[in-house]
């Protein structure tokens, strides 16, 4: 196959967002979730794993390789704001990215992400101010498949696969509630036949990985995770997926020191070992029904809060799950309807959800669900998976199929509702002892107006319960982009 070079990609992105919080409310819990929200607005896709024809290996290197380079450039601005304060963030970014493909077999692929923050007066998260963001370099890895090798210079097509990919690349963990990040990693998958595979992961977390302890010296700077794990499938004929896994999460921080203000506290161990035994299953019900279901049991070790006498290893039991039904109506306009639950365990003797500094009570048990991972929380209040229960009601079309200019038009809503499974336990917002917490209405429209020109708009406003303290105001979020490709 002779030498391909794809074309590049230009999109430019404004977005803006309004988000309340209460008075007083930490700005270190706000700023990580600020920021991984953005990067899952600008992750990229995987790419096709089609099989590829029997290679002829008589051609050069250059000849049976096909290079793919690229690139974005965009630019969001976020603003907050309630009663008492406000924050205005401005942030531009150019994405480059470069993969190479030889003989189907090898693959390699390089990242690179030029991001700048910009704050109004006194707005920074973390204080720092205006400043680059690093890494400039945060994807790159290698992989290989043995069945795609088999396939390009034998000619053969066996069940049994080894697929390997070494590098820093993105992670996401059976649903992704349990882990959804990017690490240096190692990621072994064994093919036993086409239905039953095993999937390995040894990964540390980099640096500039925001943790969820945010009273943690350099929180959002120096996360020192590692991740070792084991996720056994079988795919039905039909398609269906059941998996189990564990994941085990080894914490390497070695840093006693508190964040500001609380540094004079003397020394604090942050220490916080877990591991997260998951079932799943992914699927479809009948011709018209998809569903992903997932339960999370989490067990493991941390310190408790020094703030509330001598710190003490206490025992972690806590869980999560998810809930995701799609009923597709079938119709000319590609219409579907979502419904989704996600739980998770909280702690009623805690003071802050995911720190250790007002965390959990010394002598107890700690029932706080904590995790790197991700879950559809709403734009708007957009809470971590921790002490909550979310009730999403979805529906998306393309109403205007017939027409040629709206044709490729999508628009959707999202409905939600959030409680607090524990009321005495915490959130990452300052909430009371109230069950119910408010809810979310999301509206979104995506429009190809060509193949290389996209729209993209999005709107949430959440309506806090009395279960938020500070005040009833609305948030806001608000989002536009543009895509240009060429």
């Amino acid at each position: 196959m002779t030498n391909r070079l794809r074309s590049s990609i230009l999109s430019l992105t404004l977005g803006a967002g309004v988000l309340a919080l209460a008075p007083g409310h930490a700005l270190a819990q706000a700023g990580p979730a600020d920021t991984r929200r953005i990067d899952r607005i600008l992750r990229t896709g995987t790419e096709s794993d089609d099989y590829r024809l029997r290679v002829d290996t008589s051609l050069s290197l250059a000849e049976r390789s096909q290079i793919d380079v690229g690139g974005y450039l965009a630019f969001t601005g976020l603003f907050r704001n309630d009663a008492t304060n406000s924050t205005r963030l401005w942030q531009p970014e150019a994405v480059l990215y470069g993969r190479a493909n030889i003989d189907g077999a090898h693959q390699f692929f390089v990242r690179g992400r030029f991001l700048y923050r910009t704050f109004s007066d006194g707005d920074s998260f973390d204080g720092r101010g205006d400043r680059w963001t690093e890494p400039f370099a945060d994807r790159y890895w290698y992989e290989f498949d043995s069945r795609k090798a088999m396939s390009a210079y034998h000619g053969e097509n066996p069940e049994f696969n080894f697929n390997l990919r070494v590098g820093r690349q993105f992670i996401e963990w059976g649903s992704g509630i349990t882990l959804s990040e990017t690490l240096y990693a190692v990621t072994p998958t064994i093919e036993f036949t086409r239905q039953f595979k095993l999937e390995g992961l040894a990964g540390i977390t980099p640096d500039h990985t925001a943790d969820f302890d945010g009273s943690r010296w350099s929180f959002d700077e120096k996360t020192r995770r590692a991740y070792f794990g084991g996720r056994l499938a079988y795919t039905f004929e039909q398609g269906d997926e059941v998996y189990g896994f564990v994941l085990h999460m080894v914490d390497n921080y070695n840093d006693n020191r508190a964040r500001p203000p609380l540094t004079p506290i003397g020394f604090v161990n942050f220490k916080y070992d877990s591991t997260y035994f998951g079932l799943g299953s992914t699927g479809s019900l009948g011709s018209d029904w998809l569903y992903q279901v997932e339960g999370i049991f989490q067990t493991g070790q941390s310190y408790s809060d020094p703030l509330r006498g001598a710190q003490r290893v206490e025992d972690i039991s806590a869980g999560a799950a998810r809930l995701m039904l799609t009923y597709l109506l079938r119709d000319e306009s590609q219409s579907r309807v979502e419904g989704e639950l996600l739980y998770a365990t909280g702690d009623g003797d805690r003071n802050n959800a995911t720190s250790t500094l007002s965390g959990n009570l010394p002598g107890s048990t700690d029932h706080q669900f904590n995790a790197l991972g991700y879950a559809n929380t709403g734009l708007a209040f957009a809470p971590a998976l921790s002490n909550l229960g979310s009730m999403r009601l979805g529906f998306s079309t393309f109403p205007f199929k017939s027409d040629e200019t709206f044709d490729a038009l999508q628009l959707g809503v999202d409905a939600f509702a959030f409680i607090k499974p524990n009321r005495r336990g915490p959130i990452d917002d300052v909430s009371s002892e109230s069950t119910f917490l408010g809810g979310e209405l999301d509206v979104y429209a995506n429009w190809r107006i060509t193949s290389d020109l996209s729209l993209t708009a999005r709107y949430g406003i959440f309506l806090p319960s009395a279960g938020i303290s500070g005040g009833r105001n609305a948030r806001h979020f608000v989002l536009f982009g543009v895509t240009l490709a060429f």
